[in-house]
């Protein structure tokens, strides 16, 4: 159920082109798959060799494929799972004062890693590359998960960030009043559910298919 789409539009990527050619950086900070697909993107239209660019850093495993698909390759380590945690492994493998670090990212996007980088000495280029939209209520990609979550069709649905759990809510109406479970796949999302009124939320360890999977196993296997 396609409840939020990811678009940048040309202001978007002329200001990340603009941004690139004022390289090279210590690092780039991908924090999501559509940040390194837009990265991909303006490295083309600046005409900037990797070599060119500096170290890149990916938040997981999804982004660091992105990344792999589009030729470029990246530093990941299994252990980190969000923006915050990747500045933090970032900062502790690299002296970063007084050193330029390009953080391409949502418009909405969580602020965490880039004052972490702000706070260990680093000029961050913070550069908005895309923009989260919400899914129009009655577009037809969403009819059939509408039907679902409102007609006690569906046992559990997954949410995969706050912004989806907003999304959600315009499209099925309160979250408290529809008849299913909820699985978050991390702590922020969670939270945005639980500010929806959802009380009983399973919540991944690791925002990763085996961590949410887990995340719904446990949760059926309990009472509602």
């Amino acid at each position: 159920m396609p409840v939020t789409q990811q678009l940048a539009d040309a202001n978007d990527r002329d200001t990340l082109v603009r941004a690139l050619q004022t390289g090279p950086f210590a690092a780039v900070v991908v924090a999501s798959r559509h940040a390194a697909i837009e990265l991909a993107i303006a490295l083309r239209r600046a005409a900037i060799e990797l070599g060119e660019l500096g170290e890149i850093w990916a938040v997981g495993p999804a982004t660091q494929q992105s990344l792999n698909g589009e030729g470029l390759r990246s530093h990941y380590s299994p252990s980190v799972h969000d923006g915050a945690e990747l500045a933090r492994t970032l900062i502790a493998a690299r002296d970063l004062r007084g050193q330029r670090v390009l953080v391409p990212r949502a418009e909405q996007g969580r602020s965490d890693a880039i004052e972490l980088l702000r706070e260990a000495g680093a000029e961050v280029v913070d550069v908005v590359a895309y923009r989260t939209h919400a899914v129009a209520a009655d577009h037809p990609s969403v009819a059939a998960g509408r039907e679902l979550l409102t007609g006690n069709g569906a046992a559990v649905c997954a949410v995969f960030s706050p912004s989806q759990v907003t999304a959600l809510g315009a499209i099925v109406g309160p979250l408290v009043d529809v008849p299913t479970r909820f699985c978050a796949i991390g702590e922020t999302t969670a939270a945005a559910l639980r500010a929806a009124g959802i009380t009983e939320i399973g919540v991944a360890a690791t925002p990763t298919p085996d961590g949410l999977a887990t995340a719904v196993r446990t949760l059926l296997a309990t009472t509602p």
